[in-house]
C-alpha cells in the first residue's frame, strides 16, 4: 500500500495489524481441524475455540456460553429477528428511525409474515425521543432492537435507559453493538441488554466473524427447534472458523480503550481518536460551510460527519468530495459502506430533518489510533479547496 495513503473509513472495514494476521496465521497452521471432530486433533481444535471463548468472556466480564460466534453482525441481527418470528405469533417490534440496512432488511421480511415493524423517531441530533418511550417500549412489543452508535452521523443511543424499561416490561432487547466496540470494551453485565451484535473487523479483526452476545433468557428463544445442532449452543449451524476467531480474540486484546455507564450516560476513556475528533471540530467551528450531522456531545468517539457547502451555499454532493479526496490518495465515505454506493437519499439525514438538497452531501470521517494530526491537516486543506472546485 501507498505509504502516503490517508485512510479516514474505519467505521467501514479497519486493518489487520501483525499481530492479528500472525494469530490468525498459527492458527491456520496449527488448528485448522474440524472442532466438532471426535478424535484427538479436532478436539484439540474444539478445546483451543473454548478457550478463546473464555478469554473473550473475561475481557467482557460475561459467562462463556453468553458468546456465540457468527459470520458478522448481519448475520447476529437475522439470528434475532427470525428466532423472534418463530417464538411468537406476529406482534410488534420496535427499532429506531435510524437503523443500519442489515436492520431494516430482516425488519421487512418479518412485516411481509405479519409483524408491526414500530420505528422510533430521533431528533435533529440523531437521538431517540425518549419521551416516547411508553409508545415504542411496552408490554405489547416482543423485541426493542436499537443501533448503539450510528454509521452514518455517529449519534450514541441511551441504551442503558432503554433497557432499564425493557427488564421492568420483560421485552427482549436487542443492541447493535457494530460501531462502538473499536472505541472500547465494556462490561456486559451493565449494558441492561439480552443481545449484542457485532463485527470483528471494525475493530481490526478479520472479515467474516463476530459475537452475537447473549443470556440466558434470550438463548432459550434463539435455540433452533428444528435441528439437532451441536456448534454454537444450538443457536448457529456451520463450522465454526477457528483462525478467524482467533484473530477476532487477539484484536480485542488491542483495545486499550474501556467503556464506562453512569446514570444512563455512557463514557469513553479518553484516547487518541477522541483528540483527532475535537481538533478537526476546532477547526471547522464557526466556518459556515461546515454543518455537522449527528449529535456532538452523545457521538462515537472515533467520528465526525457533516454537509458541505460550496462558496455559494450551496451542498456539495458527497461523491465529488469522496472522489476528490480519493484522487489525492483520502479515503473517506459518506456513510456505511452498504448503503453509500446505492446512490439514494439518505433515510437517515431525512430522519433527523434535512432538507431534499442536502440528502446526498452528507461527509463521514472515522479515525483509528494510527491517523495523525497532519494527516487531518492535509485533509482541511484539500477541503477548502472543495468549498471553491464544487
Amino acid at each position: 500500500m501507498n505509504k502516503k495513503f490517508i485512510y479516514f473509513d474505519h467505521a467501514s472495514t479497519s486493518p489487520l495489524s501483525k499481530d492479528v494476521l500472525d494469530t490468525i496465521n498459527y492458527s491456520f497452521k496449527n488448528y485448522w481441524g474440524n472442532v466438532s471432530s471426535t478424535y484427538k486433533f479436532g478436539i484439540d481444535c474444539s478445546t483451543e475455540l473454548e478457550n478463546i471463548r473464555k478469554k473473550i468472556s473475561i475481557l467482557f466480564n460475561s459467562e462463556p456460553e453468553d458468546i456465540i460466534f457468527t459470520s458478522g453482525s448481519s448475520e447476529s441481527i437475522s439470528i434475532v429477528f427470525n428466532a423472534i418470528s418463530d417464538s411468537f405469533t406476529p406482534a410488534s417490534i420496535t427499532i429506531s428511525s435510524i437503523e443500519h440496512q442489515a436492520t431494516n432488511i430482516v425488519s421487512n421480511k418479518l412485516k411481509k409474515r405479519g409483524w408491526n415493524i414500530k420505528k422510533w423517531p430521533v431528533d435533529n441530533q440523531g437521538i431517540l425521543k425518549t419521551n416516547l418511550i411508553n409508545e415504542y417500549v411496552n408490554r405489547n412489543i416482543k423485541l426493542v432492537s436499537i443501533i448503539w452508535g450510528q454509521s452514518e452521523i455517529g449519534s450514541l443511543q441511551p441504551i442503558q435507559y432503554i433497557g432499564e424499561k425493557c427488564s421492568n416490561d420483560n421485552i427482549l432487547f436487542h443492541i447493535d453493538g457494530t460501531q462502538v466496540i473499536s472505541n472500547g470494551i465494556f462490561n456486559w453485565n451493565n449494558l441492561n441488554c439480552d443481545l449484542l451484535s457485532l463485527s470483528a473487523h471494525k475493530f481490526g479483526g478479520p472479515k467474516g466473524v463476530g459475537i452475537l452476545f447473549t443470556n440466558k433468557k434470550s438463548r432459550k428463544i434463539l435455540l433452533n427447534q428444528d435441528i439437532s445442532l451441536t456448534q454454537e449452543y444450538s443457536i448457529r449451524q456451520g463450522t465454526q472458523p477457528l483462525s478467524l476467531i482467533s484473530g477476532l480474540h487477539k484484536a480485542l486484546e488491542n483495545i486499550s480503550s474501556r467503556i464506562y455507564f453512569e446514570n444512563y450516560k455512557v463514557t469513553f476513556k479518553e484516547n487518541k481518536t477522541i483528540y483527532l475528533r475535537n481538533y478537526f471540530l476546532k477547526k471547522i467551528e464557526n466556518n459556515k460551510y461546515f454543518e455537522i450531522t449527528g449529535s456532538i456531545e452523545y457521538r462515537l468517539p472515533n467520528h465526525i460527519s457533516f454537509i458541505l457547502l460550496n462558496k455559494n451555499l450551496i451542498p456539495i454532493k458527497a461523491y465529488k468530495v469522496i472522489n476528490y479526496m480519493s484522487d489525492h490518495n483520502i479515503s473517506i465515505s459518506s456513510g456505511s459502506a452498504c448503503s453509500s454506493a446505492s446512490n439514494k437519499p439518505s433515510k437517515t439525514l431525512e430522519s433527523i430533518g434535512f432538507d431534499k438538497l442536502k440528502l446526498f452531501s452528507n461527509i463521514r470521517l472515522s479515525f483509528n489510533e494510527d491517523n495523525t494530526y497532519e494527516e487531518l491537516d492535509k485533509f482541511y486543506c484539500l477541503i477548502l479547496d472543495c468549498i471553491n472546485i464544487f
